[in-house]
């Protein structure tokens, strides 16, 4: 896996928002992974860990406070030139999380969707813009005659896949999904995400996939990373984290999924994870391999007192 160049590469990540002259949250803090062209990376946290403030520092929507985010082999975490800015802006795309408030309700959807291509100037005619725009329709399981309406006439899942194929049609390399299904009905969520490794498929494309939900995470991620108050607590791949989780804050998150089987679902002991009264201090530990791409946070005593259980 590791001889082919990764798509994205963040080191030592900071995010920090300055409150006042006494307090600065520190939203991110130190966090360092990698994703793969045609994979996809899962941010999984809870609310508050610090998984959208990556995102956005990601596709700078936030200046990055330190640490280095190279994309597509160019550094993207400085002042960005125009050209760069430009690259940034059509190879990296996002898709938010509530895609009512992500779509200009006075817009039509052709208009919604082609809105990078306009831009940008990537069509040189009317007949080219709309023959881009329903192709990527098609791709998202949207009919023609959807082009000309508005974005209240559709449902949460469609209007997902407008923002989708809005996402699609500059032909990124990667798609930062920042919760993008949180807002949908479980039924639609299922077939949003795979619409998503459908696509993926066919256009070899790259995802972080933020959520707070693991067992989404779990089916659509290669490797996951799990973020708690701005710190990346444990990353491997999806294999390893369910199989093995070490650190006690993936534990606990992990053994709060129901578990589809009743007998084993009565047997199921949710395992509860305070960080305040935990006596583990994050800015102590360092990743440390447990084996294969499996890395857990931690100090050289914790990583034993986890591992001996």
């Amino acid at each position: 896996m590791d001889d082919r160049k990764p798509l994205l590469q963040v080191t030592h990540l900071k995010q920090y928002f300055r409150i006042n002259r006494k307090f600065t949250v520190k939203a991110v803090d130190d966090v360092s992974f990698e994703i793969y062209p045609g994979e996809t990376y899962g941010l999984v946290g809870e609310s508050g860990s610090g998984k959208s403030t990556i995102g956005r520092s990601l596709i700078r929507l936030y200046d990055p406070t330190e640490g280095k985010i190279i994309f597509n082999g160019m550094d993207i975490s400085g002042k960005l030139k125009s050209e760069e800015n430009r690259k940034l802006r059509t190879k990296m795309q996002m898709i938010f999380q509530d895609p009512m408030a992500s779509l200009n309700p006075r817009k039509k959807v052709i208009d919604l969707i082609a809105l990078g291509l306009d831009i940008h100037k990537s069509c040189s005619s009317a007949e080219e813009r709309k023959k881009r725009v329903y192709e990527i329709l098609d791709m998202v399981g949207l009919s023609h005659e959807h082009a000309n309406r508005y974005p209240h006439q559709f449902s949460g899942g469609q209007r997902q896949r407008i923002g989708i194929a809005r996402a699609l049609i500059m032909n990124p390399d990667l798609i930062i999904a920042d919760e993008a299904i949180s807002a949908l009905d479980v039924s639609i969520q299922a077939q949003v995400v795979n619409l998503m490794k459908e696509i993926q498929r066919k256009t070899n494309i790259a995802y972080l996939f933020i959520a707070h939900d693991l067992s989404m995470v779990k089916y659509i991620s290669d490797r996951i990373g799990v973020l708690h108050f701005g710190h990346l607590v444990e990353t491997g791949t999806t294999e390893e984290i369910f199989s093995n989780p070490v650190h006690p804050y993936t534990r606990s998150l992990i053994s709060a999924i129901p578990h589809p089987n009743p007998a084993a679902e009565r047997e199921r002991k949710a395992l509860s994870y305070d960080y305040a009264t935990s006596g583990i201090d994050y800015h102590q530990g360092t990743l440390r391999n447990v084996g294969g791409t499996h890395q857990v946070l931690a100090t050289e005593e914790e990583l034993q007192a986890w591992t001996a259980k």
